[in-house]
């Protein structure tokens, strides 16, 4: 551990606001190295990647680095943006700066894999298609669908080949172990068969590696040639809390909403708010009146992380 730590201090860091940042992707690419030295990217698992991710928080935690920062112009050229390292505490705040809006919610910083395990938390998602089996039997980390992928499932299951969505999520995963193709160390291509939603049999994916800020990795299942130019930010994630998930609601109308920019029930401050943090990288809140299951409606929240890597729904009560 030592040796490996000596590595990455000698790696160059940048500078930027005033603070000393470490390239991620520079991080990752040297433990990688220095645990698996015989071992090509495209022969690396699952484990392996976890395996790597836990040796590069600890490694950056022990030189300073306490967080995971994604930096864009202007704050460093464009050949530069991406995910680095950052050397300043997480709750430092220098004198006249404003704190981040809206406070730390619960569960969605460190700890969101244990919520997830002992059911405090689900995937907003997939929990409602009852997936969340098939993923525990393919994956130890959290394992989440972009809009894509969860459209063309619905558009299978709708069509005329007798699918269901389990059957279908366990070919995604299954072929994303067994058939996929490493394209970087954090990136696997795959090819799913998929009949009934289309023309085309033969659908691209990708599986992205992900680690929230707490260093909590989890794996996104897109499609390779996926856009949404409607969303001002990525919503990371997305994972609701038992209160929330107890309403019985479909989110994913409110969840295009909050991605949108629509905020919802706020108030012109928070609105404001809201704005000037797309474009700072800080959290975002939304609220929104839903129907519940007695007829009555109910107010939820929609908060999205600072480094977008994960969306939480929860009630104004579970804050």
């Amino acid at each position: 551990m030592d040796q490996l730590t000596e590595q990455i201090a000698a790696l160059p860091t940048i500078e930027a606001g005033g603070q000393r940042y470490l390239s991620h992707q520079a991080v990752t690419d040297t433990v990688a190295a220095f645990l698996f030295p015989d071992v090509a990217p495209a022969e690396m698992g699952a484990d392996d990647y976890q395996q790597i991710l836990e040796q590069a928080d600890a490694a950056c935690r022990a030189l300073g680095f306490a967080t995971v920062e994604k930096l864009v112009p202007s704050a460093v050229p464009f050949a530069e943006a991406g995910l680095y390292w950052a050397n300043a505490p997480e709750d430092a705040v220098e004198e006249g700066e404003e704190a981040e809006p809206f406070g730390d919610i619960i569960a969605a910083g460190p700890g969101r894999v244990e919520e997830l395990q002992a059911g405090r938390l689900v995937d907003a998602r997939l929990s409602r298609l009852g997936l969340d089996e098939v993923t525990r039997q393919h994956f130890k980390i959290p394992v989440t669908a972009s809009d894509g992928v969860l459209d063309l499932m619905r558009r299978a299951v709708e069509g005329p080949w007798p699918n269901d969505h389990r059957g279908l999520w366990h070919d995604v995963l299954g072929m994303c172990i067994a058939a996929g193709r490493d394209i970087g160390p954090t990136e696997r291509a795959f090819t799913v068969i998929i009949r009934g939603a289309g023309r085309r049999r033969y659908w691209q994916m990708k599986a992205l590696l992900k680690v929230d800020h707490a260093g909590n990795p989890y794996l996104l299942i897109t499609l390779a040639d996926e856009e949404d130019e409607e969303r001002l930010f990525e919503l990371g994630h997305v994972v609701a809390t038992a209160g929330a998930a107890a309403l019985g609601v479909d989110f994913a109308p409110y969840l295009a909403r909050h991605a949108a920019g629509d905020w919802g029930e706020l108030d012109r401050f928070d609105k404001r708010q809201n704005n000037q943090a797309v474009k700072a990288g800080l959290r975002i809140l939304s609220a929104y009146d839903v129907p519940s299951r007695d007829g009555e409606t109910a107010r939820i929240w929609i908060v999205t992380e600072a480094d977008r890597s994960t969306t939480t729904i929860l009630l104004p009560s579970e804050y």
